[in-house]
């Protein structure tokens, strides 16, 4: 299959495939992306809830956010492309997927570079659809606040299911994940509101509920939902980020794995992590195509996938630790100083 993602577990055949394929509910790109976007409305919530809304502090609001994403995203892009204009031609193989095939096929020239860095174009690295749709959900976010933060739970509830059907009847990108970040703005009232029910054993029920709904909303939805497989991963996050911030649950083996110095700056590096992944990636795939023969790699999928992983993951991490420490941390500075000065 050369979309293995896109298969149900009923067309897979084989048990490399099988394997494969159950591997990819756990490393599930997608559920990251809506747990992110969750996350940006529970957390730029509570920045809100700091300084206040007004005129001028929606305006530092957006100020800021540009600083926060724009950065690295043209530090990573501008990576891409001096890479692919110095060391990269494209070449078909015989073991690669027809999705591998998809990318970088054509000639990259100043307008598609541009295009890029304003993100109206993301196929240089297509990860950054996301932050076409962090972007657009920045730009929401202010004017969701001042009625999440007005109105009592039941109220944001019915504004919640008013969104999720404008996803439903929406093909407008931005449109279909907007109720993410709206989840994210009411989960304190979440939390508070179901306190008991999501401490003790409860809670561990609720967590395990939410986990399962987060990794299996893409095969529980179907590969052609996308509607439905954002709605599942939402609420599987909604629960388990509602989990995390219950006061009873701190002491909790989940908790403490979360608060272990390497999964620290895991979430620190997270965003240069998320934009270095793929071309890294797609770039160590490429020179494994090269250098091992098509039968070798057809007969041991599996295992080679697994080395990629393995080589893939630490490189990146440690070149998200120097964008993290050289690019976001000062851009993150100047744009608060920005901010200042300006408002």
């Amino acid at each position: 299959l050369n979309h293995i993602w896109f298969a149900t577990f009923s067309e897979v055949a084989g048990v490399q495939s099988a394997i494969t394929r159950f591997l990819l509910l756990f490393f599930n790109g997608g559920a990251a992306v809506v747990v992110f976007f969750v996350l940006s409305g529970y957390v730029l919530g509570l920045s809100l809830d700091k300084s206040g809304l007004s005129l001028k502090s929606a305006f530092g609001f957006y100020i800021k956010r540009v600083f926060r994403l724009y950065p690295a995203h043209m530090v990573v892009l501008l990576a891409i492309v001096a890479v692919l204009l110095l060391f990269y031609e494209f070449r078909t193989f015989e073991a690669a997927s027809a999705w591998y095939a998809e990318w970088y096929r054509s000639e990259i020239g100043a307008e598609k570079i541009l295009k890029n860095l304003a993100l109206v174009q993301v196929d240089l690295n297509h990860i950054a659809w996301s932050l076409q749709v962090e972007l657009a959900g920045s730009l929401f976010l202010p004017f969701a606040y001042l009625v999440a933060r007005r109105a009592g739970l039941r109220l944001n509830l019915v504004v919640l299911g008013a969104l999720v059907a404008l996803s439903w009847y929406s093909f407008n990108l931005y449109l279909i994940f907007l109720y993410c970040f709206y989840a994210g703005l009411i989960l304190p009232q979440i939390s508070k509101q179901a306190k008991n029910l999501l401490s003790g054993s409860s809670g561990a029920v609720v967590l395990a509920i939410g986990a399962s709904l987060l990794f299996g909303g893409f095969t529980l939805a179907g590969p052609q939902s996308l509607f439905g497989r954002v709605l599942i991963e939402t609420a599987g996050g909604v629960l388990v980020i509602a989990y995390l911030l219950t006061p009873d649950n701190s002491g909790s083996w989940f908790n403490r794995f979360l608060a272990h110095d390497l999964i620290n700056r895991l979430g620190r590096y997270s965003y240069s992590f998320y934009l270095l992944h793929f071309v890294i990636l797609y770039g160590i795939a490429y020179l494994m195509l090269q250098m091992v023969s098509a039968e070798t790699l057809t007969a041991m999928t599996l295992l080679f996938g697994c080395g990629l992983m393995l080589v893939t993951v630490p490189v990146t991490f440690w070149l998200a630790g120097l964008s993290y420490r050289f690019v976001e941390v000062p851009m993150v500075r100047v744009g608060k100083a920005l901010t200042r000065n300006l408002l």
